[in-house]
């Protein structure tokens, strides 16, 4: 197959990886793209990785590979590997240790004395005395552990999508602006797809086609009268600046693993009477987390979120979403209250993820691959998943965790959609 064409549809950094390691086949590559590479998703991403994946081995090589791949991009990615710390029942977390086999061995601390801090790998079961005495500024939180994973932290994805654009680049790789709007067959395959080029409608012929259109893929599946079960999300962000240093600058991304109520009994009675409040008045499930970022911190916590149909690159966020963000975070930082009626910076993206939250990735028909619904793991996932697209366009025999996220399980009449995966989707 080198020397023929291959068209990749989606510039963001999962496209852009396909579109990097089949180059590095020696394809000749042309991405299409109607936004600018990397604006939609990818730029909203919370940039988080960890091979922690508790009742999932799939994902958690598919990261692991990815991570095994940053090398030549480490010095634009900037991979800050600190952890992500859960909190909670220690119970729970024992559990979900037990779950992951694939993150390392299993550490368990009474005290804090031999607790490894600086450590790459494997997982710490801090106690609640070791808690306090590993992460003093946690040290209030009476009873609860501490389940800190490595191989975990984040790094620029804005960096690593434009170290894949210009690796591409180099290689010969095209950017092409322009909208995809169907594909056309030829000798009983498809071979040609229909393009919006400035308004006019043309065919580009392709030896192989790789969707990989981010939000855009569900819109795109039912164009081309693709039934897969997918659906879509609105997930949001906000960025606080932190000027009195409430939230610890040398922190891991921390995660609060316990049910929660973010409001007080006087709280509710006011917002009440707001019918798009409610689902925030009653207890709300685990997941709220953070992490510092340059003079601030950013704060996640989606709660309830309703599905809906992708209009456009991202969803507008309610007036509430930084709020909620910061109340989930009151548990573990009390001291983050003295931001309340702050105006954050508030961002998302769309989620748009199969009912098992496992990607779609590989063929669906002959010469043509899906690179979609990566929920909420894009770029921790990116890497590994272009190299595995690339040598299943190639021929070449796909790595054996791959088959598992092919589309193609949905055509297995004993297929059984894997829960655990969307247990947690940090």
């Amino acid at each position: 197959m080198p020397g023929e064409g291959v068209l990749v549809v989606g510039a963001g950094i999962l496209g852009l990886s396909a579109a990097h390691f089949l180059a590095e086949k020696g394809l000749r590559v042309l991405v299409l793209e109607r936004e600018a590479p990397l604006a939609c998703t990818s730029d909203k991403s919370t940039e988080c990785y960890r091979v922690f994946w508790p009742g999932d081995e799939a994902l958690s090589a598919l990261v692991a590979r990815s991570l095994e791949l940053l090398g030549p991009f480490g010095e634009v990615a900037r991979p800050q590997g600190r952890g992500y710390l859960y909190l909670g029942e220690e119970e729970t977390l024992l559990r979900m240790a037990q779950e992951a086999p694939l993150a390392g061995p299993l550490r368990v601390h009474q005290e804090a004395t031999g607790y490894p801090k600086g450590a790459e790998t494997g997982m710490d079961l801090l106690r609640p005395q070791a808690l306090g005495q590993a992460f003093p500024y946690l040290a209030h939180l009476r009873g609860v552990a501490g389940l800190h994973v490595r191989r975990a932290g984040w790094l620029s994805a804005h960096g690593l999508g434009m170290g894949l654009l210009e690796a591409l680049r180099k290689r010969g790789g095209r950017l092409l602006r322009g909208e995809f709007c169907g594909l056309e067959g030829q000798g009983g395959r498809p071979a040609f797809a229909r393009v919006r080029l400035g308004g006019v409608e043309e065919l580009l012929p392709f030896a192989a086609c790789v969707l990989a259109p981010g939000p855009g893929l569900p819109s795109l599946l039912s164009l081309l009268g693709l039934e897969l079960p997918l659906g879509a999300e609105p997930h949001f962000k906000a960025w606080f600046p932190d000027p009195l240093r409430r939230f610890p600058r040398e922190a891991p991304l921390l995660i609060w693993n316990e049910p929660q109520e973010i409001f007080s009994p006087e709280e509710k009675a006011l917002l009440a009477e707001e019918p798009s409040l409610a689902p925030l008045l009653s207890p709300l499930p685990p997941g709220a987390h953070g992490r510092p970022e340059g003079e601030g911190f950013l704060a996640l916590y989606n709660p309830w979120p309703k599905a809906e149909a992708p209009g456009g690159c991202a969803p507008t966020p309610p007036s509430w979403a930084g709020e909620v963000a910061l109340r989930g975070l009151f548990p573990l930082l009390p001291g983050l209250r003295a931001y309340l009626g702050s105006r954050p910076r508030v961002d998302g993206g769309y989620y748009v993820k199969t009912p098992e939250n496992r990607p779609l990735l590989g063929p669906v028909a002959e010469g043509v691959y899906l690179l979609g619904a990566f929920s909420g793991y894009g770029v921790m996932a990116a890497l590994g998943a272009g190299e595995a697209l690339a040598r299943w366009v190639v021929g070449e025999t796909p790595p054996p965790w791959a088959e598992a996220l092919s589309p193609k399980r949905y055509q297995d009449p004993g297929y059984r959609p894997h829960g655990a995966a969307a247990r947690a989707e940090l």
